[in-house]
């Protein structure tokens, strides 16, 4: 695969400017296929991601990351990764990770003859607002031949009709869907078990968790439970696969009912790998 047998050199790269920029608009960039991406910045003078309600990255109208902009930036601060107010990044490509094939595993991999789009959603203002400023750059790297893996970022809600526990099925269940982490944008929740069929996976507290993640030198974000399974280093080793006879069960133990907010980080592989030579 290119991925291994290629030099893995991001370059930055400016992007073609962003249209229909304003409050209340739905901005857009068509990206230019054909390039890996590991990584795209948005360059705005927005310092509240709140005023970012929504950024999608889409294949032929199919949207493959679908998040908040205080979202970006709480996965960035998970990954302790340099922040700086009014830069929003979408990364695709880990490179906190040991492996070459951790760290690529998930770059974008764009063909020739594919449409993408990135879709940016303000919110809405008084018209006296002065007009927000954004660009885009990348870090790219090399067209490869084929894609085998897409990554993927994208938002739900979960309901807790009850305190205690309450059982989830991850309903996209498939041999090729790997969670790399899951979070979870609820305080009340003070445990977590993971069951596969009839078999538990995982059962952590909410505070041996916040231990485990410090001790791999990730972040608990303030008022989130996120299960990091890549927490060591090692991407394609550590992934959940979501594959399941009947069920894949995410039992989440909450002190309070009403809505979870759940944030979704995984890999797709949309192609069978090659055979060893």
């Amino acid at each position: 695969m290119e991925l291994l047998s290629t030099n893995f050199a991001p370059r930055p790269k400016e992007l073609d400017p962003i249209e229909g920029v304003g409050w209340g608009n739905r901005a857009s960039l068509r990206m230019v296929s054909g390039p890996t991406y590991h990584s795209i910045e948005l360059v705005t003078d927005i310092t509240d991601p709140k005023d970012i309600e929504r950024v999608e990255v889409s294949l032929n109208g199919s949207a493959k990351y679908s998040i908040s902009g205080e979202t970006l930036v709480a996965l960035q601060a998970h990954r302790k990764n340099y922040a700086q107010a009014g830069r929003y990044t979408i990364s695709f490509g880990d490179a906190t990770l040991r492996t070459k094939i951790g760290v690529r595993q998930t770059d974008l991999v764009t063909l020739q003859g594919e449409i993408w789009f990135i879709h940016i959603t303000l919110k809405a203002k008084d018209a006296s607002v002065k007009t927000p400023t954004m660009r885009a750059r990348a870090h790219v790297l090399p067209a490869q031949a084929e894609r085998y893996y897409m990554p993927r970022l994208y938002e739900l809600t979960w309901f807790a009709a009850a305190s205690g526990r309450t059982p989830f099925d991850f309903s996209e269940r498939s041999a090729g869907l790997n969670l790399k982490r899951i979070h979870f944008k609820d305080d009340s929740i003070q445990r977590v078990r993971v069951i596969r069929d009839t078999y538990e996976e995982m059962n952590i507290t909410k505070d041996d968790n916040a231990y485990d993640l410090a001790q791999s030198k990730k972040e608990q974000t303030q008022g989130w439970f996120s299960l990091d399974f890549i927490r060591y280093g090692f991407g394609a080793d550590g992934m959940l696969n979501t594959a399941a006879r009947s069920q894949l069960c995410f039992e989440l133990d909450k002190n309070e009912v009403g809505s979870i907010p759940v944030i979704v980080e995984a890999v797709e592989q949309v192609k069978p790998l090659p055979n060893a030579a």
